[in-house]
């Protein structure tokens, strides 16, 4: 995986990326499916979305993967994959482990291996739209759902006594003093040594014994001479946890996060943030997107002057997530949603399902200290009065994941929303320009919702994301008129849209762009018949990451304003 160093030395740790077996299922139904039953007659790769393939493209139904892996000790292993869409089930030597809902998060499922000299992993993948089974993927949403194993997995062996989680968190930035969490599992038999060394320092040695519930071990400690982590100095430390013959490597970034008034601010400095919406998409690979893909987008980010990515509308994957804290590039992670209605937000099913992919975001990301937002339910219908138990319970459930980093919501409702006090910071989507008048208005109309929400006791006093705004232009459509769908158009409201957030003065501490790159949409007729060429062209580069005439305007607005 991206990261520098392996997150397990000791413990015996194989990478299941590489060329599965596969075969389509079509319509069949998953309880009618029976691993040994499977005649896998085609190949797929992990990570990757088999229906971005030719032989496959567009194509919903059912799928099946199945790799073999060495056993290399018999007893408790782990099986980690990264990226099931949208729902899945899971079989290892033809005995069920598990099912899972949900696409854009690490999921682990552990098992006995028995005596066997070589583990058979089966993975049934269904990327049909079925609320009963994934709520959290619904037809209209403004983004193609691939399906497959997009981010890879790992098997892991575990032995009698494992350290199952490490969390770090930073409780004092001038003083480096820093919080550990160990979870430790398993059946031990008798005590054995735990340690924690810190940039190869030993900071902790103690015996530590489970049997059969986890235990929690908590340690804190200052790193004095330790650097902070920043944007301008992206400094990582090693910290490794041993516990028996089993270890867990972590990289840690020393920084605080905090809302002071009008301002975010990391270790005490108010943030200026400039950047875009960023979705996981290709035509080649939909969502399973290569390394090089990866460090692409970046590089276009950092020439573009940006210290600032909104992961658009899941949550990103941790390899970008570990280049974004080696880059020092600051991200707002998401939860799975798009314009939830009253409805699911007050549907038992749907938030609990909700509530297992905010507990898995948090769980991928809380150790990466580029996360500086945590985000959730995208233009969902929070100006109902209906949806607001359904806010506060997700809200309430992602601060007790984690109270260290301020949360959000990106509404398009500035005028009537009804839950703008549940949240830490106040973040406003709007296209002026675009779907409403003409550009000339733009600056008046943001104007007008930056001095209503400062008049609004939920909203007043909080700092101002401008987390969407944006207009669609098909890459290389250019007439004399420069009208709406030109490159030129969309260049001239970005413009203007980025030289009155840049302003002195202004309301706006931070604006993603709409968005990065183009990005196939929805199948829904509907929302299709909007959005031409069935993509969502507002990229100011398009979907093979080539630029448009945006592209240049955004670059000097944000590195010369």
């Amino acid at each position: 995986m991206i990261r520098r160093f392996p997150e397990h030395r000791l413990r015996p740790v194989t990478d299941l990326r590489g060329v599965w077996d596969f075969v389509f299922l079509g319509d069949a139904g998953p309880e009618a499916v029976a691993p040994g039953d499977l005649a896998f007659d085609d190949l797929a790769a992990v990570p990757g979305s088999w229906d971005a393939t030719p032989r496959y493209a567009g194509r919903r139904g059912l799928a099946a993967y199945r790799t073999r892996v060495p056993v290399s000790r018999p007893g408790r292993h782990r099986l980690i994959l990264d990226g099931l869409h949208h729902w899945a089930r899971v079989w290892a030597n033809g005995q069920p482990v598990g099912d899972h809902a949900g696409g854009f998060t690490r999921v682990a499922f552990d098992m006995e291996s028995g005596d066997a000299a070589e583990a058979e992993i089966v993975v049934l993948t269904d990327n049909r739209i079925d609320y009963d089974r994934a709520p959290t993927h619904l037809h209209y949403f403004d983004w193609y759902h691939f399906g497959g194993l997009t981010r890879g997995g790992e098997w892991q062996a575990l032995g009698d006594a494992w350290i199952d989680s490490l969390r770090v968190d930073t409780l004092d930035h001038e003083a480096r003093r820093l919080r550990v969490r160990l979870t430790l599992a398993g059946d031990s038999g008798g005590p054995r040594p735990l340690s924690l060394r810190f940039q190869g320092q030993e900071i902790l040695r103690r015996d530590a014994e489970v049997a059969g519930e986890p235990v929690e071990v908590v340690h804190e400690f200052e790193a004095s001479e330790a650097d902070l982590w920043s944007p301008a100095n992206p400094a990582l430390h090693h910290l490794e946890a041993r516990f028996g013959d089993d270890d867990l490597n972590e990289r840690v970034g020393i920084r605080t996060v905090s809302v002071k008034g009008r301002d975010i601010s990391l270790n005490g400095e108010p943030l200026r943030l400039r950047g875009f919406n960023r979705h996981e998409g290709h035509p080649q690979f939909g969502h399973g997107q290569p390394d090089q893909l990866l460090i692409t987008d970046l590089q276009l980010l950092e020439d573009m002057g940006c210290n600032f990515v909104r992961g658009s509308h899941y949550p990103q994957d941790v390899r970008f997530l570990d280049l974004c804290d080696e880059r020092g590039i600051l991200v707002w992670n998401e939860g799975t949603a798009w314009q939830q209605t009253a409805a699911h937000l007050t549907d038992e099913h749907y938030l609990t399902v909700a509530e297992r992919n905010l507990t898995e975001m948090v769980a991928d990301a809380a150790n990466r200290p580029c996360v500086i937002l945590w985000g959730l339910l995208n233009e969902s219908e929070s100006q109902v009065a209906a949806s607001r138990s359904g806010y506060e319970r997700l809200i309430r459930h992602l601060r007790a994941l984690d109270a260290t980093r301020p949360v959000t919501f990106a509404t398009n409702h500035p005028f009537d929303d009804r839950c703008l006090d549940l949240a830490d910071v106040v973040s406003i989507n709007t296209y002026p320009g675009w779907y409403t008048g003409p550009i000339k208005e733009i600056p008046e109309r943001l104007i007008e919702i930056t001095d209503y929400l400062d008049a609004q006791p939920g909203a007043q006093g909080k700092p101002f994301i401008l987390s969407e705004i944006g207009a669609g232009g098909i890459p290389g459509w250019r007439d004399w008129n420069q009208g709406r769908w030109t490159e030129t158009y969309q260049a001239r409201l970005l413009e203007t849209v980025v030289g009155h957030v840049n302003r002195p003065g202004g309301r706006w501490m931070g604006l993603a762009i709409w968005q990065f790159c183009d990005v196939r949409t929805t199948e829904w007729t509907a929302k299709a018949l909007g959005r031409p060429r069935a993509f969502n062209n507002k990229g100011v580069v398009d979907e093979y990451r080539r630029p448009k005439e945006a592209y240049a305007v955004v670059r000097k607005g944000f590195t010369e304003g």
